[in-house]
């Protein structure tokens, strides 16, 4: 029997990140503890460490699936599009106190690598692109990426002030006329 395709398996990993999410509306990320987390999701702390190692672990899984949710927003061709970008925005804002909290995360996480895997395998699958121009356009997207992390972060801390047309407005300014 598999374990995490069990649905009471599935429901307690979901009672833990809801746990957490919520947490983090009212706690900064360094002041939640497990316990906390176990009983505002009403599990047994080894409920907890059957699904996550440790808050970190816990973090990085969340950010793994907003990390699809985000990529779904994206087409290799459209990434860049205003409407792309205001949905992107308007993601972090439903979700700030998450991003609140991993955006200030001092190490490349787990998802941000895959990411950068997945970009390099479109770039790569893209035959018509010379390998130095593939290098040159994995690097530059790279840039944009840390770029965009760092807009979001600083939008974060001044608490969604502008809307996210105002910063998908901002973004695609900055990067007018660029290959990324």
């Amino acid at each position: 029997m598999n374990i995490k395709n069990n649905s009471r398996y599935k429901n307690s990993s979901e009672k833990i990140e809801t746990a957490f999410l919520s947490l983090l509306n009212k706690y900064k990320y360094e002041e939640i503890t497990i316990s906390q987390i176990c009983k505002q999701a009403e599990i047994n702390r080894s409920t907890f460490y059957c699904h996550y190692n440790d808050i970190n672990d816990l973090i990085i899984n969340i950010e793994g699936k907003f990390a699809k949710s985000m990529a779904s927003i994206f087409n290799f061709g459209e990434r860049r599009s205003h409407d792309a970008m205001v949905e992107m925005f308007k993601f972090v804002k439903d979700n700030k106190y998450f991003y609140k909290a991993f955006l200030n995360i001092p190490y490349i996480t787990l998802a941000e690598k895959n990411t950068k895997i997945e970009v390099l395998k479109n770039i790569d699958n893209h035959n018509y692109i010379e390998k130095s121009n593939k290098i040159s356009i994995f690097y530059r997207a790279s840039f944009f990426g840390a770029g965009i992390k760092e807009l979001c972060r600083l939008w974060i801390e001044r608490d969604c002030e502008e809307t996210p047309e105002q910063m998908a407005s901002l973004l695609l300014e900055e990067y007018k006329n660029r290959e990324c």
